[in-house]
């Protein structure tokens, strides 16, 4: 049986003052109100001081909701070229749930996410932000490595260069809404059904109407 790695003490205690602020800060949210809910309010409720709440939250918004700015790992891009035997669209679709899931850590309320935003629809545009932001970094992966003379766009069935890989991060963004419009867990969740059925179904649709 494989032992997990454990986490170093610094990067624990980054995380549990991580989670503190946003539990406060989202806490404070539904109880008090977007307005009365101030970077300084936060930072008072959590014991900390505004430059701390800083160097874990770019807003208070990203502290209310348990969201951060999208990455994407050299080991995410390392397993997205590795993958000879997954399709050009399937691997495109979970290269981008990666990278949504990295606006969420461990700690982040996704039921309280869910509660705030139909309280306070205003708070989608952070995640509306970061979506956009995640779908750059997936375009400059497909723009990088997808050249015109590269083969694969036209092994898969699609115009080869810039055009093509816009083409597919559009269908493959697509994608990611579907399952989320199925399972709004499923794209910050670990839980990879939902995204694969959406994949699945979208290849027969786009067979059907071939």
């Amino acid at each position: 049986m494989q032992k997990s790695t454990p986490v170093p003490l610094r990067e624990r205690n980054r995380l549990d003052t991580w989670a503190l602020i946003h539990d406060k800060a989202s806490g404070m949210a539904l109880s008090d109100g977007l307005a009365k809910t101030t970077v300084e309010a936060i930072a008072d409720a959590a014991g900390i001081s505004k430059r701390t709440f800083f160097n874990y939250f770019a807003t208070k918004e990203d502290a209310i909701m348990g969201t951060q700015p999208p990455t994407l790992s050299d080991e995410a891009v390392a397993a997205f070229h590795a993958d000879g035997e997954g399709d050009l669209f399937g691997r495109t679709v979970r290269l981008m749930v990666t990278v949504i899931r990295s606006m969420f850590p461990e700690a982040s309320h996704q039921a309280r996410r869910k509660e705030l935003k139909c309280k306070y629809p205003e708070l989608s545009r952070t995640m509306f932000a970061h979506v956009s932001a995640s779908e750059q970094l997936v375009e400059s992966i497909l723009l990088d490595r997808y050249e015109e003379s590269d083969p694969e766009f036209a092994n898969a069935g699609l115009p080869s260069g810039r055009d093509g890989a816009k083409a597919l991060l559009m269908l493959a963004g697509t994608a990611m809404r579907f399952a989320f419009s199925r399972d709004a867990s499923a794209v910050s969740s670990g839980d990879t059904k939902a995204v694969d059925e959406s994949i699945e179904f979208f290849r027969e649709a786009i067979k059907a109407t071939l």
